[in-house]
This record gives C-alpha cells, sequence and structure tokens, in this order.
C-alpha cells in the first residue's frame, strides 16, 4: 500500500500482542495506544487505522505538555487530545439513513460517521477506493461465513476494516409478570457497544491467519490479537476480548466487500 504521505508520523507496530505507538528508540517513548475514555473506541480505532497506515495524526503530533514531561507522557496526552478532536469532527457532521443528524459525545460516534471517517484515511492512501459503508450483519445466520470472507479478502489487499460489536440490552431477566415478559424479550435484543479494527496482516508483518480469522485491535486494552469470527459464540453474557467483551459482531465497516461474498 502506498504510504507517501510527505508527513511524518508515530510509528505504529504491534510489539507483545499490543498496538505501540512511537519512537522505539528509547526505553519509555513508546505507549501502547488505548482509548482516552469510554466513548472515544470509534476515534480510537479510526486513530489506529491511520497510524498504521503511516498517516500523519495532525495535532496529536505536537507534544501537549510542557518540556519537563516523558516523552511517552507527552505521546500519550497528545493522542488523547487527537481522539477527542476526530470524535468531534465526526459528530458535528455525523450522518444517518436520515441525513445529518446532532449526536451527543455520551453516545460515542454513529456508526456512519466511523465509516466516513474511514474513507477518509483510507483514500489518503488508495484514492481510488470506494466508499465505506456501513454493513449490518447477522453473525448468527447463513451468509455471515461469505461477510467474513469479503472482509478477509479486503484484509488481504491491505484494507483495514471497522467492526460493531455489541450484546443484549439486558445480560438476565428474572422479573415475573408483565413486565418480567417484556424484559425477557429485551435480552435477545443486539445492542451496538464497541468499535474495533480489523487489521491487515501484511501492515502488521504477519502472517495470514487462517480461514474466518482476523487480527482485531481492541481499543479500550490496546491489544492485537486474532480471532476465529466464525467459531460459535453464546448469544448471552460476555463475549471474547477481541470484540470488547461483547457476544455479537453488528456491523461491517469498509469499502464495498467483494460481490461474489455479500450476503
Amino acid at each position: 500500500m502506498d504510504t507517501r504521505t510527505g508527513a511524518s508520523a508515530p510509528r505504529a507496530r504491534v510489539a507483545n500482542s499490543r498496538l505501540r505507538v512511537g519512537g522505539f528508540t528509547t526505553a519509555g517513548d513508546a505507549i501502547t495506544l488505548t482509548q482516552c475514555d469510554a466513548t472515544t473506541c470509534g476515534a480510537t480505532a479510526v486513530l489506529a487505522a491511520r497510524l498504521l497506515l503511516g498517516l500523519p495524526v495532525d495535532d496529536a503530533s505536537s507534544s501537549s505538555g510542557t518540556g519537563a514531561a516523558r516523552p511517552g507522557r507527552a505521546l500519550r496526552d497528545s493522542l488523547a487530545v487527537r481522539q477527542r478532536g476526530l470524535q468531534r469532527a465526526m459528530n458535528r457532521h455525523a450522518r444517518g439513513p436520515l441525513g445529518p443528524l446532532p449526536w451527543t459525545r455520551r453516545l460515542g460516534s454513529t456508526p456512519w460517521a466511523v465509516a466516513a471517517e474511514l474513507s477518509r484515511a483510507l483514500r489518503r492512501v488508495r484514492p481510488g477506493v470506494g466508499e465505506s459503508t456501513v454493513t449490518w450483519v447477522d453473525d448468527r445466520g447463513i451468509g455471515w461465513g461469505g461477510v467474513v470472507a469479503g472482509l478477509r479478502t479486503g484484509l488481504a489487499d491491505g484494507m483495514p476494516a471497522i467492526l460493531l460489536t455489541g450484546g443484549p440490552l439486558l445480560g438476565r431477566a428474572a422479573a415475573a409478570g408483565r413486565a418480567g415478559r417484556a424484559l425477557r424479550a429485551a435480552v435477545g435484543i443486539p445492542i451496538p457497544r464497541h468499535y474495533v479494527l480489523a487489521v491487515p496482516w501484511g501492515v502488521i508483518g504477519r502472517a495470514d491467519p487462517g480461514p474466518g480469522r482476523v487480527h482485531l485491535y481492541e481499543p479500550s486494552s490496546g491489544t492485537v490479537r486474532a480471532l476465529d469470527l466464525l467459531a460459535p459464540r453464546p448469544a448471552l453474557g460476555s463475549g471474547p476480548r477481541e470484540l470488547g467483551g461483547w457476544p455479537r459482531v453488528l456491523a461491517v465497516l469498509a469499502p464495498p466487500l467483494p460481490l461474489t461474498e455479500r450476503i
């Protein structure tokens, strides 16, 4: 992938199953990239994609600390500034099926806004790439294998994607009566909760993890691990740590999947 951007950026690489960002020359210069608060997972996933593609991070490339601050601490602070800046930009121009929408920071970022920001990053390195779309999926349905195959085709071509994960509205509902029935019905409703980044294995110098498997960057922990997306997962309760602890994949945010691989 062409990453000739004409600007410098902190280097990013996977070390000890974590996405590390920094200079990698002196101890303490590199940090693990994690989301700075509970609402910035979408912005952090986009930021991770930008860094892995070798793109500059704009205002985050300058230290937000004092000259006496440790380089790692200054970099952590400046990347947090960039996360919030990305989130503000996405929420200011949030779009959905009904057009532009006001969006509060407390709810994170809409999947359409995250997809649009991912498109802007990808077009910096591959101008002809198609617009990233939000493809809602049923990861327990018969078409899921085709979705995963299409996702892996894009990753093999060096194109990162973002997965929207989530789970039931309620983990359990033990109440009786009419209210209890309503709660039990709500248990099966999957709600969007978190974003993770599907990382092209060539970008991080890894081998193809195998059929059905993808490398996922999880923003809350900063880890990068391979997960078999075709392996059965429980509908209720917690999910794998690679999905942020949620059991379901609800949407894929990526350029159009190959037509032969779509649902």
